[in-house]
């Protein structure tokens, strides 16, 4: 395999809008095989995050460049913003992420070890080559299983914290203006932050 010099790297935006990097999770290149198998469970698993909790954001869609992890935010159609607004409420109403919780503890969680210890129950050095390549495609596929089953459930331990910073709000003036200053104080570093990362970002 001919590996390019850095001269050759070309960093071309993977398609249309803004893309922006993700040095945070990747801070370097992903290998070929996370490269190749990430995106679409990502991709899949994020857009019914979204859609079970009413945000107005369609999907999250990553690339890899150049091993580099890009991503950018799709929102969502237009026709379907009222649909959302009334998922939201529901969404608030009903404590939603609870049921998620319990789906995650009762059936999923359950049913995701079991499948782990399935797979290292296996020994590689015993299969043959034809049962080792039906092995490792096994294992692919369950990676990319779980990675979707983590973006689809990403909002029940997200989305019921950041209500700990509406709601205080809500109470007194006091109690706002002690939330407003280090919410204030993380956006700024969030900023820096950012901009310090720029060059890394496609606009």
């Amino acid at each position: 395999m001919t590996v390019p010099s850095p001269s050759d790297l070309r960093f071309e935006p993977p398609g249309p809008g803004s893309w922006t990097i993700d040095p945070v999770h990747f801070p370097r290149p992903v290998t070929r095989y996370w490269a190749e198998m990430h995106p679409e469970p990502f991709q899949r698993g994020f857009r019914e995050f979204t859609q079970y909790y009413g945000m107005l954001l369609d999907t999250m869609v990553p690339a890899y460049i150049n091993g580099f992890s890009y991503r950018t935010m799709l929102p969502v159609a237009e026709e379907e913003i009222p649909q959302r607004f009334a998922r939201a409420e529901e969404v608030f109403e009903q404590k939603l992420w609870r049921a998620q919780l319990r789906d995650w503890q009762e059936t999923l969680k359950p049913a995701a070890v079991k499948a782990h210890r399935d797979l290292q129950s296996v020994d590689p050095d015993a299969l043959s080559d034809t049962d080792l390549i039906a092995y490792l495609a096994r294992c692919r596929d369950h990676h990319a299983a779980m990675i979707y089953q983590h973006m689809r459930l990403s909002g029940a331990a997200m989305i019921a914290i950041r209500r700990t910073d509406v709601a205080p709000a809500s109470f007194t003036v006091l109690i706002a203006a002690a939330v407003e200053l280090p919410v204030a104080s993380i956006g700024s570093s969030r900023i820096t932050s950012r901009s310090a990362t720029s060059a890394g970002s496609f606009a």
